[in-house]
């Protein structure tokens, strides 16, 4: 019975720890950004679209820089004003190891905002769709440079 008390400690201690290590690779772009909340929002978000690595590609340095405009929208009948809030991240594609702009360029996207009543309302509505454009526009520029390093290859 002492043994099989043993065992049983033995087990739970050793069966509950994780010994997998698991090998991170490098990704195939580093991606230069901001030390702002919605760049880094953007560093993320196309960081997890990189699965595969492939080690026979180039690897890249990608330079950009993220800003947002606000401007107002037609209104029903003075009424409800809606806003328009437009994403843009300007783009340099190097190559690393010898340095050359392989592509430079922009990727804009924008979206309307509706009225809301409180001033909290409003920031809280203007954050939550300035993430929204954030993440679609990483998803952009992600399919860009593999759709660049795949025609570049060839």
């Amino acid at each position: 019975m002492k043994i099989i008390f043993l065992i049983s400690i033995v087990l739970l201690f050793f069966g509950c720890s994780n010994l997998n290590n698991v090998a991170k690779n490098d990704t195939l772009v580093d991606l230069v950004v901001q030390q702002d909340k919605y760049s880094l929002i953007f560093k993320n978000e196309f960081n997890n679209n990189f699965k595969t690595y492939d080690k026979s590609l180039t690897k890249f340095i990608v330079e950009t820089n993220l800003s947002f405009n606000t401007s107002n929208a037609l209104s029903d009948n003075g009424n409800n004003q809606l806003n328009i809030i437009k994403g843009t991240v300007n783009f340099k594609i190097f190559n690393k190891t010898n340095s050359k702009v392989i592509k430079t360029g922009s990727i804009s996207s924008s979206i309307n905002t509706g009225n809301v009543s409180s001033l909290y309302s409003v920031d809280e509505n203007n954050n939550f769709a300035k993430e929204r454009i954030t993440k679609y526009l990483a998803s952009k520029l992600y399919r860009k440079i593999l759709l660049n390093t795949y025609t570049s290859e060839n």
